[in-house]
């Protein structure tokens, strides 16, 4: 599992590398043969997107994936996901934005080792290691994705930080939690649902924390209990989260 989060940069990297100046290169013949693993790549890319908007809670409106471009009509892999972003947060919309290269990550190594599998039959594993070729041509977030996550991100900067210490927070002690107690975990996904329940447990544990905080401090001083600018639902909504969609007749977020 930590291998495969240390291979995200690497194969981040890789991709670039050949998105941005090898798919440039004409080679002749065998250019009919990448545009097709390059379109299996953006196809890829673009449910990426899709499925990671439904995990996360946000409303996608549609998605669209076409072969050839439709200002020349030449074969050009190219695709966009259309994303109802009303209610969303940085750390929804970072999920989103990389969603193609986390996908990407995990389908090449379940399909390097279908490449690798010696009793399957050889026709599976060359179609598994040309489909390992077609991530790599379509696993690097666009330049549209990072310009969202630096938007939602100055959107609201402290509760951003505050999602991603939270994040952070959540998985070093799962971690920590699994290998204290030795725990083998038979999937792998399992340990990232146990991070996404920490991060609700830290969430929901702070804001707990910080009305008894509050209560403490109320009990102290009653004046202050009573001070319409101080009072605890305003402050934890100004310091934790940003304004509530529901203040606007929308639906509020869940995360």
């Amino acid at each position: 599992m930590f291998i495969i989060l240390m291979f995200f940069p690497i194969f981040l990297g890789v991709s670039y590398i050949i998105t941005r100046w090898l798919l440039r290169i004409d080679y002749g013949p065998f250019s009919n043969v990448l545009w097709a693993l390059r379109f299996i790549g953006v196809a890829v890319h673009e449910l990426s997107h899709f499925t990671m908007c439904i995990i996360v809670g946000i409303r996608p409106k549609g998605i669209v994936i076409r072969l050839r471009s439709r200002m020349t009509g030449n074969v050009n892999p190219s695709g966009k996901v259309s994303v109802d972003w009303h209610n969303g947060t940085f750390l929804q919309a970072m999920f989103i934005c990389l969603a193609p290269l986390i996908f990407a990550t995990w389908l090449f190594f379940w399909s390097l080792s279908i490449v690798f599998t010696a009793h399957l039959n050889p026709f599976i594993r060359i179609i598994a290691g040309f489909f390992c070729v077609s991530l790599f041509l379509g696993a690097t977030p666009s330049k549209p994705d990072f310009r969202i996550i630096g938007h939602w991100f100055k959107k609201n900067p402290k509760y951003s930080l505050y999602q991603l210490t939270l994040l952070v927070l959540s998985g070093f002690f799962m971690w920590a939690v699994l290998v204290y107690y030795s725990i083998v975990l038979p999937l792998d996904l399992i340990y990232y649902i146990l991070v996404e329940i920490g991060y609700y447990i830290l969430k929901y544990g702070f804001r707990a924390i910080g009305w008894a905080v509050f209560k403490v401090a109320s009990f102290h001083n009653p004046q202050r209990s009573t001070s319409p600018r101080i009072k605890y639902g305003q402050f934890m909504a100004r310091r934790f989260k940003p304004s509530k969609p529901s203040k606007f007749g929308k639906r509020e977020a869940p995360w």
